[in-house]
């Protein structure tokens, strides 16, 4: 019956994907008689903190799971939602409260340059291209990237732009700009979008629109009338211009740059580009557009400097066409063929498509980014094949292996790509075998030389050939060389020119090669947070004076880091030093549990020792040498230390020593984590018990004797009296100064503060402070009321002996001061009757001083 009522639901294949990895486990959910349920599912349901969505979900009174579904258009997907819009910020808009409010940089609104460009991010670096360009105080944002972070950055895997700043000055941004759909440019738009105001418009080309509504919908801040999708040379209004795309090729599509018109002069933005001449999706660049901008006034150009160092022009794609089909060809018979691209390099599958159907093979895709980039092109018309002709990877282990073209991601050896867990035998669907021809289509990022190189080495040793030359033509890069840039330099002919998109060593060498080979007179070369003001020359192109481009203002930016799921802050909120320290040095962890031992008869017999447990991870011990050194400094600094120290104070003598002996042992300076905790709680009143004996002791001998000293000369009125007035002990009231000293040693223990030992000399400056206490605990005049001066410091009955118990403070009485005889005429005046008689005046306004202040 169980398994008729499965049938009759038509519920689809299940998966759990489990916390401990990416391993999946199918499983059963059991039907009873109670939650058989044939309601219409709903459309989303949730697992944990992500949301899942499906075309077919269970009905709510099942056991709830995540779903793979088969779309038609390809082969089984995950759908999920990543935040309910706000859930992934992290403190990305509230850190604002914890950081100075920064000022605007550059001059009044309405002086100074028209023109502004203040970068927020993308010089200086690769990625995380943002930038705010404007006319005066009003400015539009082009692109919202993000960076990858380098190796240092442990355990982070998004950097993003200062969307604090952003969030700050959101008033000034009238609209959002994206120049084409690479995760440098669109990435961070989960951060910023919620940083500036809800009906801030955001302007993309088609291509680029549906993969940020791909991205958007997991983070639900998709609206879809925020969004307008532009066309190639139609002109359209954002902010204080008039923006025109303009076509530009690169290694993904619907890519361009931005002609940004206004009253005040031209800006042009290339974006990323270079010049192929015969792109395989038959999207040229648009030359004749660039020549146009050189017969009108440009003040301001910016261009990309990524492959400035790099001398010539790039290839075009067709040559890796021809450069893959021949080694396809020629591994025909003999295996599989496995190809790892860039995911959004959507014109290399053009050239994957040819080779396989020249082959005779089917493509099958292991990486879940190749099929979100393949059907954002297939919505919008670009996809070099239809998705639905892909192979499901689940049956790669039933397919001739001769008839198959495998494309995975994982050039970059990132560790979760499809690639790289199979170099790791890690992979559950793509596991390498002697026959495999492995085509490494991609061109290394700086800094992952090492992983990717362990990589291939590890991929060579299962037995497949690895092809990653050069010379073998299976690469060529996305954006221009040297004589490409010269050329479209030579076509704005712009009056100032600033380089963008690049290391700055970049772009120092892109500026001198635009003064020396492209005749550009005046260049800029500024950092992320320096702001560029430009006027427009006002003789066009002739040069009748200097450069009208300058640095008109600077502010300090952060940066923010995700880490892949909701942890979004500072790199201090994201522990970043913390986590280096953890890396490089290890950790170091104790838990002490302080024996405090004490005779109730002996003052001076109370001891101080521990017992004590220590673990280390990520160091070098030396066969357990150096937790043998541990445990003897840990025990030693408790054992110096006196019976009735805090537990505060043992962790630190504790982590100090340490430190100190691992610094010795291994020149190393670990985190260090000490948990102290009393092995007897009992031991804490004995401590208190021994404290108050003490004091007793030291309070009788002390104020026992016969003859008193004089108090200190007071302040005021108070200084005559005091000089002759015998004193009371410290903290005693005012009012018990004249009055015989007797000890009362049972009333004065009930008020001993046990945290404060007594202090061997009453100096006058402490009796005026207000009695004794020890570093870090609260005196009891602190703790309790003050009474007025004059009546007895101790609620109820003063004690017999006038005097008070050490540790309580003792109040002063205020410095009497005379009214002025203008302010004691005019209360006089208003007041007849109150005035005094014949040489009362000096008494009327000492007695009215407490109402006048």
């Amino acid at each position: 019956m169980i398994k008729n009522a499965e049938r009759n639901l038509n519920l689809p294949a299940r998966t759990d994907e489990t916390s401990r990895g990416p391993a999946q486990r199918r499983h059963t959910t059991r039907i009873t008689r109670s939650n058989r349920c044939l309601q219409p599912p709903p459309q989303t349901f949730t697992r944990g903190p992500k949301q899942l969505s499906s075309h077919t979900s269970p009905p709510p009174c099942l056991f709830q799971t995540s779903h793979t579904h088969k779309t038609s258009r390809g082969p089984a997907q995950r759908l999920y939602k990543t935040s309910d819009g706000t859930q992934h910020l992290g403190s990305a808009l509230s850190t604002l409260e914890n950081i100075p409010a920064r000022s605007f940089p550059g001059p009044p609104p309405s002086s100074g340059q028209p023109l502004r460009v203040l970068p927020i991010g993308g010089l200086g670096e690769i990625g995380m291209n943002c930038m705010l360009v404007g006319v005066y105080d009003r400015y539009i944002l082009i692109d919202a990237g993000l960076m990858f972070p380098d190796f240092q950055d442990l355990g982070m895997q998004k950097i993003l732009p200062d969307t604090s700043f952003l969030h700050q000055w959101k008033d000034k941004i009238e609209a959002v700009v994206i120049t084409h759909g690479h995760e440098d440019h669109i990435g961070a738009l989960p951060w910023v979008l919620p940083a500036l105001d809800p009906n801030t418009p955001v302007y993309a080309a088609s291509f680029v629109m549906k993969l940020i509504q791909k991205r958007l919908n997991e983070y639900s801040l998709f609206d879809e009338q925020r969004f307008k999708t532009i066309e190639m040379r139609t002109p359209f209004t954002a902010g204080p211009f008039q923006v025109e795309p303009v076509r530009v090729t690169h290694s993904i599509p619907d890519c361009c740059g931005l002609i940004l018109r206004s009253d005040h002069g031209t800006i042009v933005h290339t974006g990323d580009w270079k010049i192929d001449e015969t792109p395989t999706d038959g999207q040229s660049f648009d030359r004749e557009m660039f020549e146009a901008l050189g017969r009108e006034p440009v003040a301001l150009m910016m261009s990309d400097s990524t492959n400035v160092l790099s001398p010539g022009r790039t290839q075009s794609e067709a040559t890796v066409q021809d450069s893959m089909m021949q080694k396809v060809l020629a591994h025909k018979g003999k295996g599989r063929v496995i190809v790892t691209q860039f995911a959004s390099n959507l014109h290399r599958l053009y050239s994957v498509k040819k080779a396989a159907d020249a082959s005779g093979r089917k493509i099958c895709f292991v990486g879940a980014s190749l099929n979100h980039y393949l059907e954002a092109a297939w919505k919008d018309g670009r996809a070099p094949f239809d998705p639905k002709e892909l192979l499901d990877p689940n049956y790669l282990s039933s397919t001739n292996p001769n008839d198959v073209l495998i494309v995975t991601t994982g050039s970059q050896a990132e560790p979760k790509a499809q690639l790289s867990l199979a170099a790791r035998e890690s992979s559950q669907k793509l596991k390498i075998k002697t026959q495999d021809l492995i085509l490494y289509s991609a061109k290394v990022i700086p800094g992952n030389e090492g992983r990717v190189t362990k990589m291939l080495n590890s991929l060579a040793m299962q037995g497949a050939r690895v092809v990653a030359g050069r010379a073998d033509n299976l690469h060529v890069s996305g954006h221009a060389y040297q004589d490409e840039l010269m050329e479209v330099l030579r076509y704005v002919k712009p009056q100032h020119f600033l380089p963008v998109h690049g290391e700055f060593s970049f772009l120092c060498e892109h500026a001198r090669l635009a003064r020396e080979t492209a005749g550009v007179q005046y260049t800029q070369v500024i950092k992320n947070g320096q702001m560029l003001g430009i006027h427009e020359r006002p003789n066009g192109k002739n040069v009748s004076s200097g450069s009208m481009a300058s640095l008109v203002g600077e502010v300090d930016l952060i940066n923010f880091y995700n880490d892949g799921g909701m942890g979004t802050g500072t790199s201090k909120e994201m522990c970043i030093d913390e986590r280096t320290t953890l890396a490089f040095d290890g950790v170091v962890v104790l838990a002490i549990d302080v024996v405090r031992t004490a005779a109730l008869s002996d003052i001076d017999g109370a001891t101080l020792r521990c017992r004590h447990r220590i673990t280390t991870r990520g160091m070098w011990t030396d066969n357990g040498k150096l937790v043998a050194g541990l445990h003897r400094v840990a025990e030693e600094a408790v054992c110096s230390l006196a019976h009735d120290s805090a537990l505060a104070m043992v962790e630190r003598m504790v982590i100090k020593a340490v430190l100190k002996e691992c610094n010795t042992f291994n020149q190393k300076k670990p985190e260090v984590i000490c948990i102290a905790h009393e092995y007897d709680p009992r031991a804490v009143c004995t401590v208190q018990t021994l404290r108050i004996k003490r004091a007793r002791e030291t309070w009788h001998k002390r104020f026992s004797r016969v003859e008193r000293t004089t108090l200190p000369e007071r302040r005021g009125a108070d200084q005559s009296r005091s000089s002759s007035r015998p004193s009371g002990p410290p903290g005693s009231s005012p009012s018990s100064y004249n009055r015989p000293y007797t000890s009362n040693p049972n009333r004065a223990n009930m008020f001993i503060n046990p945290q404060a030992p007594p202090q061997d000399n009453y100096s006058p400056s402490s009796s005026d402070s207000g009695g004794s206490s020890s570093s870090g605990a609260q005196s009891n005049s602190e703790q309790q009321q003050q009474q007025p001066y004059g009546e007895s410091s101790v609620s109820g009955s003063a004690p017999e002996s006038g005097a008070q118990e050490p540790g309580r403070a003792r109040m002063s009485p205020g410095r009497l001061q005379v009214l002025p005889k203008s302010v004691m005429d005019r209360r006089r005046a208003a007041n007849p009757r109150e005035a005094p008689g014949p040489g009362l005046g000096d008494v009327a306004g000492n007695s009215a001083n407490s109402d006048y202040q």
